[in-house]
């Protein structure tokens, strides 16, 4: 028994180890902020912790995780009849999230000085990839969409120039649902801009997201017992002399 037990925990830890530091849960942005370069005023976007007090240093490289149930898809129809297809998708309040123990994402301009008050800072995706893990069926090209009631603000199918963008006003933050098509990371590249009394924008900034179906407990259990059989066979093979 002790082994059977050792043996589903290390294909557990198989499964969900992470390449990188990942964030599960907590209310977190993609932010916005000034960045005075050679003279020029840019926005610079970082992910940041949004209940952070005193604010913390932004996270650099972390990789945002939602780690699904195995039966989580469901039919995403945006306005009237706009069918993303079946999809998972992010939660669409806090409470949501906190419940679900998944991160809680949004996009942030709280952070900017007064000067683009009364302004609309826009987040344009500009870039768009995606790596099948694992978990994936079949060969899936890993849709990501970004959407809110009857608005469909990030569309991965548009293609390069036309994935869409989120606005939020100069000293607010706001969210929209997340849809992911397939398991697997998807990269998305978005550039930040707005006015100060000029129009201002910064470099592109990466944002990965890692989408991970939990396998349910009986896939484990006979994951578990095929690794068992496996390592009996091993140990019972005649030695060759």
């Amino acid at each position: 028994m002790k082994l059977i037990l050792l043996t589903l925990t290390t294909v557990a830890l198989v499964i969900v180890s992470p390449a990188a530091a990942q964030i599960y849960t907590g209310h977190w942005d993609i932010a916005a902020h000034e960045h005075i370069h050679g003279g020029e005023t840019e926005l610079e976007l970082e992910l940041h912790n949004h209940d952070a007090s005193p604010p913390e240093e932004p996270l650099q490289g972390a990789i945002i995780a939602y780690n699904f149930g195995a039966n989580d898809k469901v039919d995403v129809t945006v306005g009237y009849s706009n069918n993303l297809g079946l999809l998972y998708v992010s939660p669409a309040t806090e409470a949501e999230a906190d419940s679900r123990s998944m991160p809680f994402i949004g996009f942030s301009a709280e952070e900017l000085p007064a000067s683009f008050t009364g302004t609309e800072v826009a987040f344009t995706m500009t870039g768009f990839s995606f790596a099948a893990n694992s978990f994936t069926v079949g060969p899936g090209i890993g849709k990501f969409y970004m959407f809110e009631d009857a608005d469909l603000f990030f569309d991965s199918t548009a293609g390069p120039g036309n994935y869409g963008l989120f606005s939020v006003g100069a000293g607010t933050h706001g969210h929209g649902e997340f849809g992911f098509s397939d398991a697997g990371l998807y990269e998305i590249t978005l550039v930040a801009s707005g006015n100060n009394g000029a129009s201002v924008s910064g470099d592109p900034a990466t944002f990965t997201f890692n989408v991970v179906p939990e396998p349910s407990s009986g896939a484990l259990l006979l994951a578990g017992m095929a690794a068992l059989a496996g390592l009996r066979r091993r140990i019972r093979r005649p030695v060759q002399v």
